[in-house]
């Protein structure tokens, strides 16, 4: 079946992802965004009466999205050891299937950190915090590392991640792993990797 038609505001939040995803919040025109809309700059305004409400609506959207994954593929019901692997390959799901969220998220790390210091409202704090959480149950019942603290081990596994999509097409033309020739083998091979990395001695966490 033909899925539904995007509103106007979805069609706006829908393009000024990508807009914000290639070119940051600095670089990208609202003008440009209403352009690829096929509307004018009011009617842009109209929804969101500048590029920061914008912007911010736009990180509301992937931060619902993580949370959602979140709800569905780490289930409170599961074994707190698939609870965890499921965390870390979702963050693998979400990146391949939601590339210019990845992109945007990882430009909102890179560029924005001023702007974060004194944003009123930072909508990816929920996952993290969530995220967290997880990581201390984990540690609490032996499962992941407790020699390295909860919020060292979330970067490492989303700095992990992060950098190893980002720098497989370098990395498949330098070195001859097989895996790198496969964005989901590459991608599937740190996941597993990343899990042992941060299991507890003796567990069974990285069987992915």
């Amino acid at each position: 079946m033909p899925s539904k038609p995007l509103s106007r505001k979805e069609l706006i939040l829908d393009r000024a992802e990508q807009h914000f995803s290639d070119h940051g919040f600095q670089g990208a025109s609202l003008s440009a965004m209403a352009r690829d809309c096929q509307i004018g700059n009011p009617s842009l305004l109209h929804h969101f009466p500048s590029k920061e409400v914008l912007y911010r609506a736009v990180l509301e959207v992937q931060a619902r999205e993580l949370m959602e994954r979140m709800e569905q593929g780490v289930q409170s019901g599961d074994p707190l050891q698939h609870r965890l692997q499921a965390f870390v390959l979702l963050q693998v799901a979400w990146m391949q299937t939601r590339p210019a969220g990845f992109k945007l998220i990882t430009r909102e790390l890179l560029d924005n950190s001023e702007r974060i210091e004194q944003a009123q409202a930072r909508p990816l704090e929920v996952f993290l915090l969530q995220s967290l959480a997880l990581l201390e149950e984990g540690q609490a019942a032996a499962l992941i590392r407790s020699d390295i603290s909860a919020v060292v081990l979330l970067t490492i596994i989303l700095g992990s991640l992060n950098y190893a999509q980002i720098v497989r097409p370098t990395f498949s033309k330098a070195f001859t792993e097989a895996a790198l020739k496969s964005e989901s083998h590459w991608m599937q091979k740190i996941a597993a990797d990343v899990l042992l990395l941060i299991s507890a001695s003796g567990s069974a966490l990285n069987k992915v």
